[in-house]
């Protein structure tokens, strides 16, 4: 009989691509997985029970505790800072958990909009604090090398590299759309890219997919039609539905602003653009730049800077030699950076010891 592993989330979306495709893809045949996350359920259940966590946000997370205070598992993958306080309770109870980091934490909370700014820099420390008190107790995960500085201890990196990304067909349309990929927020720079657009003639469609605030969407679709841009908003899909899109696309953009939480990662949708193939305009920032000196078909542009993006994006539409590097490029991204299956399923093994 094989072990039974909770992955428990009650804030990331049942799709989450570190989540459901790559951490339980990488598990399901060894592990039996019980999935709990906020509805609608993820695309495709086999390999697992998915369980629904009904309601708001606070009685999810209360659903979620007593699900880690039960003993309806063998190991619990937690994937929450907001579960932290919940994890250090259940293994005071001998429960077997584990921690995935997906996101610089201290840094991401100083970006927080619903948070009074004079309390952002106390609570970010506080983070940091419960982060070095919970890898005394807890086996912790991490999704970027940078993240070890967090801590005093050294933890296994299993970085978000691609994973089940289709391979590239050619399929990219000459009239088809500049895409985003990702949360559609400010600080992943949205609006910016919006702005920079409409200082080109005759700009193509932009076409953002991801979660965006209501707020925002009507803002952007505003700025939008004020600039002549043709924007879709074609909100939160699956992997399995969005990166066709992202296939056909001219160009993909990752013009993110910077900022502590993004200054030193390297965009999972980044490279899973060259793995299809589809050039990339990116913000220079550390990690991509170094990713941009090893690997072609990449045009950096200074973070923030709206001049510069357009002048990037109109300079990249025309030029057929940075296609063919991003073509060239998807073998390598393909090989170089995948997600290390193998090692993440030789962790978990580790747990039960």
């Amino acid at each position: 009989m094989n072990p039974r592993l909770l992955v428990v989330t009650p804030v990331h979306p049942a799709d989450d691509p570190r989540i459901r495709r790559k951490l339980i893809g990488s598990l399901a045949d060894e592990w039996e997985v019980t999935f709990a996350t906020a509805p609608p359920p993820p695309v495709g259940v086999s390999g697992l029970r998915w369980v629904p966590l009904r309601g708001g946000r606070v009685r999810r997370h209360l659903a979620s505790v007593r699900m880690l205070l039960s003993r309806g598992y063998d190991v619990a993958s937690l994937h929450d800072p907001e579960l932290l306080p919940a994890a250090l309770v259940a293994r005071a109870f001998r429960r077997r958990i584990v921690f995935d980091l997906h996101e610089h934490l201290p840094a991401q909370i100083t970006t927080k909009r619903w948070l009074p700014r004079p309390l952002r820099r106390p609570a970010a420390a506080l983070a940091g604090w419960t982060l070095r008190l919970v890898e005394r107790f807890v086996p912790i995960t991490l999704a970027e090398p940078g993240y070890q500085a967090l801590f005093r201890r050294s933890h296994p990196v299993f970085p978000n590299y691609v994973h089940d990304v289709p391979a590239a067909t050619g399929t990219r349309r000459v009239d088809g759309p500049i895409v985003y990929l990702g949360d559609v927020t400010e600080a992943r720079g949205v609006d910016l890219t919006v702005r920079a657009l409409g200082r080109i003639d005759d700009p193509p469609e932009l076409l953002l997919i991801g979660r965006c605030r209501a707020d925002l969407a009507a803002r952007l679709q505003e700025e939008a039609a004020a600039r002549g841009v043709r924007l879709e908003l074609a909100g939160y899909l699956s992997h399995d539905r969005a990166l066709p899109l992202v296939a056909g696309a001219r160009l993909a953009l990752s013009p993110l602003l910077d900022q502590p939480n993004y200054r030193e990662s390297l965009p999972t949708k980044v490279l899973e653009y060259l793995a299809l193939g589809v050039p990339v305009v990116a913000s220079d920032l550390p990690a991509v730049g170094r990713l941009a000196a090893e690997v072609e078909g990449i045009r950096l542009f200074p973070p923030g800077d709206e001049a510069a993006l357009a002048a990037a994006i109109e300079s990249a539409l025309g030029d057929e030699t940075l296609l063919m590097q991003a073509r060239v490029a998807a073998g390598e991204v393909r090989r170089r950076f995948t997600w290390p299956a193998d090692e993440v399923r030789a962790f978990y093994r580790s747990l039960l010891d």
